[in-house]
């Protein structure tokens, strides 16, 4: 072991990749932060679906796995780079992958092919059994086993032996013409080591080229193992890195066998966690002495600090083992001159797999334990593989070079696909925390990380890295930071357009064919592409939501059904049951209601996508807490806002969750929240025909009607609800009831002290406020009659005399305008359901808003002749379900917008219905500040083939050749003619008395089904 002090730093000066989607390092860097998921169905070239696949997980040479992350457009200029083509036609695709991404690495480092230093400058490669293409060559070579079995299955099918030869002859063309001739070329081009040596050999690096197999730790084992021989002055560069193209039915069938895939989603770190999805790719890295570097001029993305290799020792040669994982880290450590304590997040290796996610996570806790106690989630977790899938030989090298970005721009970058976390970050992992949001962090500070890899056999690696240089700006991507990482959703929206429904169905038949192989990432491409090719002046429209690429072609194949089965009429809409699919027959000027949340709907982190994506958001979020400090209030953004992930425990967030609920800070920031909301919609083109909120609401409701402005509403938002929490009155409490008006006044009978019905929200709600032991003394009533009841997140007892003194206190102070003017829009008010006129005293209104009661009932019956669609403009879907028992509009709704922080299937269920109802929408302002590449069909890709899945390559001449016509063959090789498999006419009459005894039956069956339908007979028949 390494002494500390003795260990020398070891600079990152360059990286070069190519994982799937992308091909250098600002797309890889852009699809981390914005959490761009790979995954796709096999393409056909690579391994047919319907060919190997089989969900019974026991059927055998079968993988039940269909999905994997794959690259594509790899092109290798072999004429450019000097390559003999026989050279190039002869080798393995992942020499030319591993030669194409070290030129980036070392371009990247500021090298060329001719000014690389060559003195000990050498390769560590990571690889194991070189990649797929080699293992198929080989086949070409067990040709005579093929033809043995083929000699065996026709003797025993009767076949004459020279029906057999031309058979054996003709297989032999098509079973070799998709293989590549064996050359001298060949042995070299097929072999691992030899990826190394052929970049020494390209460049004349003398320093030695050799690979590392570690199984899926082989690319990060070859860092480390760079870092020592760099470390002993063995190197003066090293170039180390991984390479993987192993997607054959060796590896597929073999991990299926394993039960190491996943039938489903890819779910690191999550409670769900089921297998991985596999994956492709290469990377390198060009790493010299910190010392050198400096010395050197070189850029310094990254400094490691420590490394480490451990074996499990003992045990199941595929079982992992937490202790034997643990040392990897603790010899990292051993040599950093920083403790586990320090690093802000670990780059883990995260498969996905119940027994894998487990062990990794309890060796990291354990590994961190040993330098001390730590607090709880203080070092996050991450995953590169919940992007890429199982890169295996090139994953720990992904995953470094992941980390080496994410220091280097001082961002703790996200994991995907992790949505219920493993129960183990509760237990013994109280360490960590998985990354779900993401964090920026200032330029000038210093972030570390370690990366991890592990591999079967129980051979595990760690490695530990900080901060260099000021952030790289070539890395720097095309979006706000904030943003992408907010880029990603669960659902995406499809919208599609035409100028019948016969042309609709045509449309959708089009798309299913262009969502054919999409990945997941490239969902978004295609809904922003459907959205260009969206023509409004066709007024026949339709609108799917979708969250994967299997879902959305049974949902274009279930819209494709409802237009044959049944169509909207003219002036009317279709939806699915499961509302996810609605078509609109000839509408326009959808009228769009805004409704507005009041007390009781706050949640943390609501809103926080638009905040993240959209500076405009983020700027007003800025502006009211300026005005709520200007107005000596509290700022709300910090109480709003928390880091979720990182809450030691379940009490932590429901103390934040209670800050949250304090009246003057809730108030204003529902108030925020729906202002953000207005303004999003209306920047996308959706403006509300009229407007009403459920009490706090009803403040947002005059403001978005012209009353006064957003200032003016923020802060009388605050002294509401500060007013409201005031020691001046008792404190008292709310609680929902689950029955009609009558029936909760029958419940209300007889209790002691003061309770009043303060809410008619629907039929079936009602909410009581009082005082705190007559609210708790009416709920158990209602419980022993069987009523659902439930007390109210809310700060005291709204909407009764106990507010007296807080609705004095407002109507005295209220910065409000003192009377209504004209509003620009509609407005109903929540107490009678009655539209606001002019000259209304505002102070006294809201003071005694503050008191009498709400009817949420009237509100909705008034409004709902005046809209075609409501929508519940800010946190929850508390209004949506109140619309949805109060209505008997068949055909009204009211949509909620985040009825969960970041449930944007909400926002899509919007757009959508708004979309099929007529309206036009600013697309550019809904997928502004996302990543979006340009679409390109999967059809259009050109993906890694594998030479068993080419075409064949025989030409009809050749096929003559063998076969010409005359020799017992029918003409084009269709058929054999089985006449001439019997050799004299006693065997056919034999033949033929056994066919006609098994099949008499049938032939008179057939006969007469002829006699009865063919005219002519059946005339002949009838005659006689």
């Amino acid at each position: 072991m390494f002494a500390k002090a003795n260990t020398p730093a070891v600079a990152v000066v360059g990286m070069g990749c190519y994982y799937p989607g992308a091909n250098n390092l600002k797309q890889l860097w852009e699809n981390i932060l914005a959490r761009r998921r790979e995954f796709r169905q096999f393409p056909d070239i690579r391994l047919p679906v319907s060919e190997y696949y089989d969900p019974d997980r026991k059927a055998p040479d079968k993988t039940y796995g269909s999905r994997a992350a794959v690259i594509d457009g790899f092109k290798f200029d072999w004429a450019n780079q000097r390559i003999p083509k026989t050279a190039f036609e002869s080798s393995d695709i992942v020499h030319w992958l591993a030669l194409e991404v070290a030129l980036q690495a070392l371009e990247n480092a500021g090298y060329t092919r001719g000014n690389v230093p060559t003195e000990r400058t050498g390769v560590i490669l990571g690889n194991t059994l070189t990649g797929e293409q080699s293992r198929s060559q080989y086949m070409r070579l067990r040709w005579p086993f093929v033809r043995k079995a083929l000699q065996a299955a026709a003797n025993a099918k009767g076949m004459t032996a020279q029906n057999t030869e031309v058979l054996v002859e003709t297989m032999e063309k098509y079973y070799k013409s998709v293989f590549a001739p064996i050359t001298e070329d060949t042995l070299a081009g097929n072999l691992a080591n030899t990826v190394a040596g052929r970049i020494c050999n390209y460049f004349n690096f003398d320093g030695g080229g050799y690979v590392v197999d570690g199984a899926c730790s082989s690319s990060l084992i070859s860092v480390a193992t760079a870092c020592t021989q760099l470390a002993t002055q063995e190197l003066d560069i090293a170039l180390a890195g991984g390479v993987d193209i192993s997607l054959d039915t060796f590896e597929l069938i073999g991990f299926a066998k394993a039960g190491a895939l996943t039938e489903g989603d890819m779910n690191v770190y999550d409670r769900q966690a089921s297998g991985f999805i596999p994956g492709e790719g290469c990377g390198f890295v060009v790493l010299k002495r910190l010392e050198d570097a400096r010395t050197a001029g070189d850029y310094v993305y990254a400094v490691i600090q420590g490394w480490g290799i451990s074996s499990d020792g003992k045990g199941g040669i595929t079982a992992p083992s937490k202790i034997g994982q643990s040392k990897a880290l603790r010899r990292a450590y051993d040599k950093a001159y920083y403790s586990s304590h320090d690093l802000d997040f670990i780059e883990g290796h995260g498969t996905g797999t119940p027994v894998g996610d487990r062990t990794e996570l309890e060796g990291i806790a354990l590994a961190i334990a040993k330098d001390g106690e730590v607090n709880p989630r203080s070092v996050g977790v991450t995953s590169f593989k919940s992007l890429v899938g199982h890169t295996k030989a090139a994953a720990g090298i992904g995953g470094f070079i992941k980390a080496v970005m994410a220091v280097n721009q001082r961002i703790i970058p996200p994991t995907a696909g992790c949505k219920e976390l493993n129960p183990i970050f509760e237990t013994t992992a109280k360490s960590l925390y998985p990354v779900l949001s993401g964090e920026v962090r200032q330029p000038t500070d210093i972030l570390r990380a370690g990366v991890s890899a592990m591999g079967f056999g129980g051979i595990n690696s760690h490695i530990t890295l900080e901060s260099g240089d000021a952030p790289a700006p070539q890395l720097k991507p095309s979006l706000q930071e904030e943003a992408l990482l907010v880029s990603n959703q669960d659902t995406e929206l499809f919208v599609l357009s035409a100028k019948s429904i016969t042309d609709l169905i045509e449309r959708t038949q089009i798309v299913r064919v262009m969502a054919q192989g999409v990945s997941i990432a490239e969902m978004v491409d295609l809904a922003v592409q459907l959205t260009q090719e969206i023509d409004s002046s066709q007024r026949i429209r339709a609108a799917l939501i979708a969250d994967t690429p299997k879902v959305l072609l049974e949902r274009l194949y279930a819209l494709e059904q409802m237009l044959h089965d049944m169509p909207p009429a003219i002036g009317d809409t279709s939806i699915s049951p499961e509302k996810d699919i609605w078509i609109g027959n000839n509408l326009s000027g959808c009228r769009v209601a805004f409704l507005f949340p009041g007390q009781g709907s706050q949640k943390l982190n609501m809103a926080r996508t638009l905040v993240e994506r959209h500076s405009w958001a983020k700027q007003f979020l800025e502006q009211a807490d300026s005005w709520l400090e200007e107005a000596g209030c509290k700022p709300i953004s910090k109480y709003i806002y928390r880091p979720l992930e990182r809450a030691a425990d379940g009490e932590q967030i429901q103390a934040w969750s209670e800050h949250l609920t304090k009246a003057d800070i809730a108030s204003p920031a529902i108030c925020f929240v729906s202002l953000l909301w207005q303004k999003y919609l209306e920047y996308v083109g959706i403006k509300p025909v009229a407007v009403g909120g459920h009490s706090l609401g009803e403040l947002t409701a005059f403001c978005a009607a012209g009353a006064y402005d957003e200032k003016t509403l923020i802060c009388l938002a605050a002294m509401r609800g500060k007013a409201m929490s005031a020691s001046g009155d008792r404190i008292g409490a709310m609680a929902s009831l689950g029955c009609d008006r009558q029936t909760a006044e029958q419940l209300l009978t007889g209790v002691s002290g003061y309770v009043v019905i303060a809410n008619i929200n629907s039929p079936t709600q009602i909410v009581i406020s009082g005082e705190s032991a007559s609210v708790v003394e009416v709920v158990q009533k209602a419980q022993a009659k069987n009523i659902q009841s439930r007390q109210l997140p809310v700060a005291n007892a709204f909407h009764s005399q106990m507010m007296s003194s807080a609705a004095a206190f407002l109507q005295e102070q209220a910065q409000i305008p003192q009377r209504l003017t004209a509003t620009s829009i509609p407005l109903f008010l929540s107490g009678d359901g009655k539209r606001a006129t002019q000259g209304l005293e505002l102070r006294q209104h809201f003071a005694h808003q503050m008191l009498s009661q709400v009817n949420f009932i009237s509100l909705v019956k008034t409004m709902e002749s005046e809209c075609d669609l409501m929508v519940e403009v800010g946190p929850g879907k508390v209004l949506a379900g109140l619309v949805e028992a109060t209505t008997t509009s068949p055909n009204l709704v009211c949509l909620p917008l985040e009825s969960k922080p970041g449930r944007d299937r909400d926002l899509n269920t919007v757009l959508g219905s708004f979309f099929v109802r007529g309206g036009e929408i600013n697309w550019q302002v809904v997928y502004g500040n996302r990543l979006v590449r340009p679409f390109v069909e999967a059809s259009q890709r050109i993906f890694i083939e594998n030479q068993c899945e080419r075409p064949f390559q025989v030409s009809d001449a050749e096929i003559a050749a063998i076969a010409p016509v005359g020799n017992g063959l029918v003409e084009n090789g269709t058929q054999t003619n089985l006449l001439h498999q019997f050799v004299d006419s006693e065997e056919l009459v034999e033949a033929l008395t056994e066919y006609f005894s098994e099949r008499g039956l049938f032939l008179a069956e057939l006969i007469r089904a002829d006699l009865e339908s063919l005219p002519l007979l059946s005339t002949i028949t009838q005659n006689r």
